[in-house]
């Protein structure tokens, strides 16, 4: 009896081929090269903002089985766009959706490529701006026209404002002698060399703004380093040791008014003997401001006492009482002043000698 422990594994009676996918072609086509983040930010920009919030729920289904797969297009049912497939999720309802297809539709916004009732149809995002579409038309004008179904696109709705504009150009021109043949040919070259796709929205909008934006972006940058290295400069040279010359320039015109500037000198020198003990424009500032708060008298005091103890400090002085100055006798050339009030004596007559006599 043969033992199942250990099994020598026959050979593989096949090898495996792995057939490319569809989307794998896609994903090396022109419509893919610059990714789909690209043709999505584009959206953001200068699509949703005109959409409606049903329009805004189904282009993002959509754009989740499209170019969320890398795919240019796709075969999406009616229930995948819905949605609401996990529990306690929201669902559109069916009405939702066929009016977000109709309207994304109706702005070129989407494709139908193929439809297919069985798979779903098959959608396809376009690259489309409607800034240029509402600078023409007014956002009312522009929602009449859908809902009324005059016209099947914004494309159409375009076309029809232009070739009013141009009868009513033409009426005016019969009477001035114009070319009215004229007029719609310029209408019609309006349509085709001005429309939305030969303007190339992404190129001409989102590429533009993304240099200028990085632009913007490395002047920002540029500015805030120099700001950060002049702060640095200022901070090293307000920190930076003085010579006894430089606080003597720097300090003669404030320091003269509320100190003796010969006592101020004198603490200076002390100070800017060795390196350890130089002053710097901060503590200049430092002792500006105790001076003035302090007083001229206060400040000389400070500053004597500094001298005498050979100290590097300033301290404000306390019990500190300013010599009251003396009022100076007024001078007389009356020589009797000096004995100031005549004194009165008692007559001789009272005074009792005792036993002298």
């Amino acid at each position: 009896m043969k033992s199942n422990l250990a099994q020598e594994l026959p050979e593989p009676q096949g090898q495996m081929v792995q057939f490319p996918k569809k989307e794998r072609e896609a994903m090396s086509s022109n419509e893919l090269v610059k990714g789909f983040i690209m043709k999505s930010r584009l959206y953001h920009y200068e699509v949703e903002p005109f959409l409606s919030d049903a329009a805004k729920n189904v282009y993002s289904s959509i754009m989740g089985f499209t170019n969320g797969f890398n795919k240019p297009s796709d075969h999406i049912s009616h229930r995948q766009i819905q949605g609401g497939k996990l529990k306690g999720s929201n669902k559109l309802s069916s009405g939702t959706v066929n009016n977000g297809i109709k309207e994304l539709v109706w702005f070129g916004v989407i494709q139908v490529v193929e439809k297919n009732n069985k798979l779903g149809n098959k959608y396809k995002i376009n690259e489309v701006s409607l800034v240029e579409a509402f600078n023409h038309l007014e956002a009312e004008k522009i929602k009449v026209l859908r809902l009324s179904n005059e016209c099947a696109s914004i494309s159409e709705a375009l076309r029809l404002v232009v070739q009013s504009a141009s009868i009513s150009g033409a009426e005016g021109a019969a009477a001035s002698g114009a070319s009215i043949e004229f007029l719609f040919i310029d209408s019609y070259r309006y349509l085709f060399s001005e429309s939305l796709c030969s303007k190339k929205p992404l190129e001409t909008h989102f590429y533009c703004f993304q240099e200028e934006k990085k632009k913007y972006q490395l002047e920002a940058e540029k500015q805030e380093a120099e700001a950060k290295a002049k702060a640095e400069a200022e901070r090293k040279e307000k920190s930076r040791k003085l010579s006894f010359d430089e606080v003597i320039k720097l300090t003669s015109e404030k320091f003269n008014s509320i100190c003796d500037f010969n006592l101020w000198e004198q603490y200076v020198s002390n100070r800017s003997q060795t390196a350890k003990t130089k002053l710097t424009k901060n503590a200049l500032n430092a002792i500006y401001q105790d001076f003035k708060n302090w007083g001229s008298a206060k400040s000389n005091q400070s500053l004597k006492n500094s001298i005498k103890s050979n100290s590097w400090g300033l301290f404000e002085p306390f019990n500190f009482k300013a010599n009251s100055s003396v009022a100076p006798t007024p001078t007389s050339r009356n020589v009797n002043d000096a004995w100031g009030e005549e004194q009165q004596y008692a007559p001789a007559s009272d005074i009792n000698y005792g036993d002298l006599l």
